[in-house]
């Protein structure tokens, strides 16, 4: 690497982007302008989702995919490898991950996709060109209004046209028949329902060929070999694409205001109003990188990084054991970051660095830092960012009106941290800026990394990382893995409590149990301290409005939790209203008896309480933490009497009893859309002392103390 190359991150773009861009403005009359040939060089591709499968052979959901003629990474390089992230939760993955121990396997069916080597297919079954369409409609189908049927199972071509039906080769028919032959009858249930996909159920059904049991992760040797023979069914190169882990895990997520989110779905739907602070993985069993991954990774003569959701394709993968160890192992590699073009709402939609809407190519390298052990040390060479100079500014203000933003490269601050901007023209206008978003070009891309691959010698590399300045932030303390149970089982758990309870009408148990898939967060032991549910009509509707307009609460007498029929109507109201109960059902019959008693000065007066003993509250809070909330509740013990807490209320002012309290801060937790007003009050805990007056200061620390125990001894994920 040249000292232009070095220096071009202070200010002026460097001879590398020079030649890059060069490359690139070549593309459209020589397809092969990054090289003649494919590189032979050994090179590991990290990611998942929609940005691994399409920089590695195109987005094979894109219209057009199996007519074009192959390119990305799989075209410029012929010994390459993958590393599949496998802790998606979200959508038809979700669905069998709810219903087995299993890792996620969505992002694995996009990769093998857009793998697919024609000339593979072409030497099984005829022409690709016939074949190539008839493989993409069998993996991409999906149920949208029904379960899928055992015949279709058996039979996967069922699911085509009767043009393509017919078309089908004979031999092709038979292969896609044998990857679900012998599955167990259990195995199969569990895969039949609403809004699958063919390609998710064929890559489980050979995963699980041969298993006798439908609540047991298979092992590493059953993954491999259900790979394998889906690889070998559509074309897909064997033995190079390879899951991070074969552990089933769970992404926790932490935001800046201290509230934790379980699942990789949660990311995409929480709006928490302020930035993601760090993701761990919580894994069911001692997680293990795959050992050919490690050993790919170890001997790389090329890292490359996909674009793809930071906080839950990318920094998973690092977060698995072995993998960042194997990484900083190989000091020989080029490694290449590809950045992201946009942000993701509920992962870089905020700036933890600055608390704003908007998010740099170094916040990207700044996350990698706070997550990982050891900092970015060793990790990255060169990020790949997009250049947006030659999108129209009509374009960008469109994408803006939609809430879409750009990441934009700060390069000075990327060069601070030793790692080399790069910016390229990674898209093509000319397919059409307004498909659905303005992605990575899989041609450009692989063009682009190509040729920094080529331009950068080992030497210069390693006198360039001697030059870095700072290594980015600390990570935060605390341990990144953890273990626990897998969702499967968690899902099994809360099944077995809700089937002893009363729950009416017909219909709620079902909406009950998606409630406690989408939060992850509410464990199983927390549905003991209720035995039923039930709707009632507003006109038998006995609760009081003088403290709460909430349509849902617990009955500590008959320990019901009680819900308004209004709020069946929606599904947003359903699960608001619900766990504001089932967080007032956590403190059972701890009172006793309650009232007001009135000051003789008339300016205030005073909330009384008296607990019961606790052999007889039926809270899931021990005394001491019981007692512990009442404080930061604020309420006053009295003096003498250990059982009775006060509290002085001004004339005209607002309160919120205890108990109340304790369920909105609880349905907060889990969503702040739930409680409007409360996420409103909570804001304060994002800003800084110097722009709080003296009491409000005092006022957010009492309000990170009630997160905390929430967080702590409520939920129990310190």
């Amino acid at each position: 690497m040249t000292r232009a190359v070095r220096t071009g991150g202070r200010g002026g773009r460097s001879a590398l982007e020079h030649r890059v861009e060069e490359v690139l403005a070549r593309l459209g009359e020589d397809s092969r302008a990054a090289g003649i040939q494919p590189n032979a060089g050994r090179v590991v591709v990290l990611g998942g989702g929609t940005g691994l499968s399409t920089v590695l052979g195109g987005n094979p959901a894109l219209p057009g995919w199996d007519a074009r003629e192959p390119e990305g990474l799989v075209r410029e390089y012929r010994n390459l490898d993958v590393g599949v992230c496998t802790t998606d939760d979200g959508g038809a993955t979700g669905g069998l991950v709810r219903r087995l121990p299993m890792i996620g396997i969505g992002d694995m069916r996009k990769v093998m996709l857009s793998m697919v080597d024609r000339r593979t297919l072409e030497r099984r079954y005829g022409a690709a060109v016939k074949v190539l369409p008839i493989i993409r409609r069998i993996f991409t189908h999906r149920w949208e209004g029904r379960a899928p049927r055992l015949e279709e199972l058996r039979d996967p071509v069922r699911v085509l046209p009767a043009g393509l039906r017919r078309a089908c080769p004979a031999g092709l028919r038979a292969a896609f028949a044998g990857l679900t032959a012998g599955l167990d009858p259990e195995v199969a249930e569990r895969l039949r329902f609403p809004g699958q996909c063919m390609g998710n159920l064929l890559l489980t059904a050979a995963m699980f060929r041969g298993a006798k049991r439908a609540d047991r992760a298979p092992p590493r040797a059953a993954l491999d070999a259900g790979i394998r023979r889906v690889a070998n069914v559509i074309g897909a190169p064997t033995g190079r694409i390879h899951v991070a882990t074969d552990s089933p895990g769970t992404l926790i997520y932490e935001y800046a205001n201290g509230v934790v989110a379980t699942g990789q779905s949660r990311a995409a739907r929480a709006r928490r109003g302020c930035a993601v602070r760090r993701v761990r993985i919580s894994f069911a069993g001692a997680p293990r990188a795959h050992a050919r991954l490690l050993e790919r990774l170890r001997k790389a003569d090329l890292i490359v990084y996909a674009p793809g959701s930071l906080y839950s394709s990318m920094l998973p993968i690092l977060l698995t054991p072995g993998v960042v160890e194997a990484i900083r192992a190989n000091r020989r590699a080029v490694k290449v970051l590809g950045a992201n073009l946009w942000i993701q709402e509920g992962e870089t939609d905020m700036s933890f660095r600055e608390q704003s809407r908007g998010f740099w190519v170094s916040e990207l390298i700044e996350a990698y830092g706070r997550n990982i052990p050891g900092g970015i040390q060793g990790l990255f060479d060169v990020a790949l960012a997009t250049s947006l100079d030659t999108v129209p500014g009509s374009i960008i203000r469109t994408y803006a009106l939609e809430g879409k933003h750009p990441i934009h490269l700060d390069r000075a601050r990327v060069a601070a941290f030793g790692v080399t901007p790069v910016e390229a023209s990674l898209f093509e206008g000319g397919r059409g800026p307004r498909d659905t978003m303005l992605h990575h070009d899989p041609a450009r891309f692989a063009a682009a990394v190509r040729t920094i691959h080529e331009g950068c010698c080992r030497a210069e590399l390693n006198c360039r990382r001697k030059e870095t300045r700072r290594a980015g932030p600390a990570a935060l303390p605390g341990p990144r893995v953890l273990t626990g149970a897998s969702a499967a089982a968690r899902m099994e758990a809360v099944r077995a409590v809700l089937a002893g309870k009363a729950i009416r009408p017909a219909g709620l148990r079902a909406r009950l149990e998606d409630f406690l898939w989408r939060h992850g967060d509410v464990p199983p032991e927390h549905l003991d301290y209720f035995n039923g549910v039930r709707v009632v009509a507003d006109a038998r509707w006995a609760r009081s409005r003088d403290w709460d307009n909430v349509l849902g609460y617990f009955d500590p007498e008959s320990r019901r939790i009680v819900l308004h029929e209004q709020v069946l109507k929606t599904d947003a109201g359903f699960e608001a209203n619900f766990a504001v109960a089932l967080g007032e059902s956590l403190l059972g019959r701890y009172i006793a008896r309650k009232g007001w008693r009135d000051i003789p000065s008339g300016a205030c007066r005073v909330y009384e309480i008296e607990l019961n003993p606790r052999d007889r509250r039926g809270c899931f809070l021990p005394d001491r933490q019981l007692k512990a909330y009442l404080k930061t509740a604020r309420m006053l013990p009295r003096k003498g009497a250990p059982l009775e807490y006060w509290r002085p209320v001004t004339r005209g002012t607002g309160f919120l009893p205890s108990g109340i309290q304790f369920g909105l801060m609880y349905a907060w937790m889990l969503d702040n859309a739930f409680v409007p007003s409360l996420d409103y009050e909570l804001r304060m805990l994002l800003w800084p002392a110097s722009r709080l007056l003296p009491y409000q200061v005092r006022r957010r620390a009492r309000h990170r103390e009630l997160v905390n125990f929430f967080r702590r001894d409520v939920f129990r994920n310190g």
